[in-house]
């Protein structure tokens, strides 16, 4: 017969394959007499239970049910032309078995593997009902010898079953592999067995569905079915070479694709930036220590890493806090440690395989990026990156990203997921500088030890010696936590043998004059005690231009006087004071947007904040390229790096918040005032920056229900529905089109209200400080004005009321003011400064009326609560039409001379009067 070159059934065979693939520390988890029955009750125990189990492990449990009722018939069809053997079956659900208990550690993943296996139960043929057929069609029970040849083509469907079950289970393991030479993605593979599963079905359904067979058709039948299963086996490799590089590319779409499901933000690439000072062998002392060693040295053994219950009971060993005081150089060693366990980590004797590193740096400077979950996603971003190109890793992403319900960024529980068996499927170090700055250490520390008790990840945590250590890190009879806590000691020769050099450089180019004796320097680096952060502010200080040779000479002779960053700090602004007033003012500004902006700005953003002159708007070349000179106007106290600007340490912010600095022009103890000037700034950019006149192109009214009278062709007029709606038609007359005093393109009234352009150039896109100067202003005033009440005005007066010139210069420009509501309507932010009439009104009775100052001040209170009105009424009566179209402001109809709002073709035609 055809089907006689069929080869024996590959039962024993796929036994075999899971008995060497399963590892060792895992064959408790079979049982020789595991079958379909004890896992639908194990199952059901989970459907059952009352609310003590998460609603989707049900959900899940119920989904797993479906497959396994669905698939267990096959061993009643295949018994019918085979005897069965015991290991058959309990190898093959005691795999299955597996995949769902190691998968039920990662509910995300546990999700995707029953999605994905209820998706295939609706794939696999009705075993039951072609068992029943056959049970029909054959009372004889002896078994013949064709029926052989049938089980051999039935255990092709057994085969891969079993081959799915281990690429599944090798996904939550380390170091067992199931994927032959020919390997292409999980997601291929399934879609490839679910066309065998189909075929199978069709050449079951032809060999069942007559009472009586022809021998012929039968065999033909079988002998069709089995080129296709022979022809691709044999397609496997040939094919995917091919096509290696668009596979590739392919793959790492899907890495990518994931990557941004967990990380979405562009924190990764700002939370670590590298320090520029220091030689490398100052930390050579920190990575000789024994502790650090012993922590390094510990081996990544795949036996513990598979081992849950060893996981478990020992990972508080695996973790190590590094704790030294403010300004040790703690960020500094962080990153030596990267370095060495990038250059340790191809030792063999560590680990079969290369251990990767993943890094995360909180800092009070990137508050934004200081949450616990944005640590879990940076560290499994790079993770994700790090291992695009494993089989395991590609299967884990391939399963996650199948196509079930999937939101659109990850919560913190899928990332702890992903990132758990990320750690756990390969070896990996974990450095976290600044723990003490993340925004809850607590709860960050107790989703670490979730991490830690799933992986054998080692982590090193750098900290401030007050770092509060939750009790779960102890563990008794043992030495854990693991602290190393750094003395000024440690670090004394590696500041002195970093400061000498530097100071005998200076002295060679003659920063000290010729008198210095040079047998002093070495003793210099005592003061430093144990801060390396000082010894490099000290030498940043010693290098600006504003300190002569003979002050510089000064302050190392008696450099006792700087010791602490606090002195130092007093020093160096100090210096600043000699600035002229234009730098200053600079200076002070980025101070001030740098600890109590809103949100951070970018470089752009900051620029023209920087640029803005309250008194005159074209005095602005001085600061074209300000954001390179900060550092260096700012002694070291500012750190620019891509164009993106900082304080150098959190500590140079803490000074200048504290009371130590209030006499100086650059403290920013007093929050209301600083809150002052950044709301002066803002309203100057409205006036000074922000083009008089409509930010975008004119639209007119179009109401949503126009009357049916037909609309009539020539000069401008304004129909009842205009009126009624308080706005005025454009005009198309020759006097207005012809005498434009700004770049306006003016819409014919019959025209489209919307440009018909293909690309629309956003109406912000050359002033990128419009944004935050519209919609910030108006809080900067309120805490302003709300903090002043915690300082004295008269003690003051200059820093609480600094934004009182720029906010009348505001009020007075009827134009800045009408550019201001628009750009807010165009931001969905409409204007309202209800809250902040009150406050300054109360104003009035702490300011003398017969200053110039108070009659500014009654002058704006009044200004103010105009506005203010005006505003309420725009909202109350306009607002949906102007959240549609907001240069409607610039076409407001407002009869009389109550008219607030002023009509841009009325100041076109003015200014066009000679």
């Amino acid at each position: 017969m055809a089907d006689s070159v069929l080869i024996a059934p590959l039962f024993d065979e796929a036994v075999a394959a899971v008995q060497s693939a399963v590892l060792q520390e895992h064959r408790l988890h079979f049982e020789n007499d595991t079958n379909a029955s004890l896992l639908l009750d194990e199952l059901r125990r989970v459907s059952v239970s009352n609310g003590s189990v998460d609603q989707r492990v049900v959900v899940c449990s119920r989904k797993l049910t479906l497959f396994i009722r669905t698939l267990a018939p096959y061993f009643d069809l295949l018994s019918t032309c085979i005897k069965l053997q015991p290991e058959w079956i309990s190898w093959f659900w005691g795999a299955l078995r597996l995949v769902i208990k190691m998968s039920s550690a990662y509910l995300l993943l546990l999700e995707k593997v029953a999605d994905m296996l209820e998706a295939i139960a609706h794939a696999i043929p009705p075993y039951q009902q072609i068992y029943e057929a056959c049970s029909a069609n054959t009372p004889d029970s002896n078994v013949r010898d064709e029926d052989c040849h049938l089980a051999a083509l039935m255990s092709y469907v057994y085969a891969d079953f079993v081959q799915l079950f281990l690429e599944l289970y090798c996904i939550f393991c380390r170091g067992s592999q199931a994927h032959t030479m020919s390997w292409r993605p999980l997601d291929s593979r399934i879609s490839r067995m679910e066309v065998r599963l189909a075929k199978q079905r069709r050449w079951l359904e032809k060999e069942t569905q007559n009472d009586i067979q022809n021998y012929s058709d039968i065999s033909h039948h079988r002998k069709h079915y089995l080129d296709f299963l022979q022809n691709q086996d044999q397609s496997r490799g040939g094919d995917y070479l091919d096509h290696d590089g668009q596979r590739a590319v392919k793959r790492w779409r899907r890495v990518e694709k994931m990557r941004t499901w967990l990380c979405n933000s562009p924190a990764t690439s700002q939370v670590d930036r590298q320090p520029r000072q220091y030689s490398p062998d100052s930390c050579a002392w920190f990575l000789q220590s024994s502790v650090y060693c012993k922590w390094r040295d510990q081996p990544f053994e795949k036996a513990v890493a598979n081992d849950a219950d060893y996981l478990l009971n020992s990972w508080q060993h695996r973790v190590l806090f590094v704790q030294a005081q403010i300004g040790f150089g703690k960020t500094f060693i962080s990153h030596s440690v990267i370095e060495n366990l990038t250059a340790e980590a191809e030792d063999p004797n560590i680990c079969d395989e290369p251990p990767v590193i993943a890094h995360y740096r909180f800092s009070l400077l990137h508050s934004k990026h200081n949450h616990p979950d944005d640590a879990l996603r940076a560290l499994s971003h790079q993770l994700l990156q790090l291992h695009r190109n494993d089989h395991s890793t590609l299967d884990a992403v391939c399963l996650l990203l199948r196509k079930t319900s999937f939101r659109e960024h990850a919560n913190t529980d899928e990332v702890l997921d992903v990132l758990t068996l990320l750690l756990r499927q390969h070896p990996t170090y974990i450095a976290i500088d600044g723990i003490d700055e993340c925004s809850n250490t607590e709860v960050f520390l107790g989703l670490l030890a979730r991490l830690c008790r799933g992986s054998d990840a080692r982590v090193i945590l750098f900290s401030r010696p007050d770092l509060k250590i939750p009790l779960e890190y102890q563990k008794w009879a043992s030495d854990a936590p693991h602290i190393f806590s750094l003395k000024s000691p440690h670090n004394a020769m590696a500041i002195e043998n970093y400061l000498t050099p530097e100071l005998n450089r200076l002295a060679d180019q003659g920063f000290f004059g010729i008198s210095m004796d040079r047998t002093l320097i070495p003793q210099f680096a005592q003061a430093a005690n144990g801060e390396f952060l000082w010894a490099s502010m000290l030498l940043k200080l010693l290098q600006s231009p504003l300190i002569s040779p003979e002050e510089r000479l000064s302050l190392l002779l008696n450099v006792q006087s700087l010791k602490g960053l606090g002195s130092l700090y007093h020093t160096m602004i100090d210096a600043l004071a000699r600035h002229s007033h234009k730098k200053k003012r600079v200076i002070t500004s980025t101070f001030h947007w740098l600890s109590h902006g809103i949100h951070h700005l970018d470089s752009a953003a900051l620029q023209a904040a920087l640029s803005t002159q309250s008194t005159d708007e074209n005095d602005t070349s001085h600061t074209m390229d300000i954001l390179n000179a900060l550092e260096e106007l700012s002694c070291g106290l500012l750190l620019v790096t891509n164009d993106a600007v900082s304080f150098t340490h959190a500590s140079v912010r803490d000074f200048l918040q504290s009371s130590a600095s209030h006499t100086s022009e650059f403290s920013l103890y007093n929050e209301s005032g600083v809150h002052g000037h950044l709301a002066a700034d803002c309203l100057s950019y409205l006036v000074y920056s922000v083009p008089k006149q409509p930010l975008g192109v004119l639209h007119p009214h179009n109401p949503p229900t126009p009357p049916a009278a037909s609309a009539s062709s020539g000069a401008s007029q304004r129909t009842n529905s205009s009126g009624d709606s308080g706005y005025k038609s454009l005009s198309s007359s020759d006097g207005d089109n012809n005498h434009a005093v700004a770049p306006i393109v003016l819409n014919p009234r019959n025209s489209s209200s919307r440009p018909t352009g293909i690309r629309t150039i956003p109406f912000d896109t050359h002033l990128p400080f419009l944004r935050y100067a519209a919609l910030c202003w108006p809080i900067h005033l309120s805490r302003a004005l709300t903090l002043s009440s915690h300082h004295s005005i008269t003690s003051s007066t200059t820093d609480t009321l600094a934004y009182l010139p720029a906010l009348s210069a505001f009020l007075c420009s009827r134009l800045a003011v009408t550019s201001w509501v628009e750009a807010s309507f165009r931001y969905s932010l409409p204007p309202t400064l209800t809250r902040l009439v009150g406050p300054l009104s109360d104003l009035k009775g702490e300011v003398s009326p017969s200053t110039a100052k108070g009659r500014e001040l009654r002058c704006v209170v009044g200004q103010m609560r105009i506005l203010s009105e005006r505003l309420a009424g725009l909202k109350r009566e306009h607002e949906g039409v102007m959240r549609r179209n907001p240069s409607l402001i610039w076409q407001m109809d407002e009869p009389g001379e109550d008219a607030y709002w002023p009509v841009w073709e009325d100041v076109v035609a003015s200014a066009s009067v000679p």
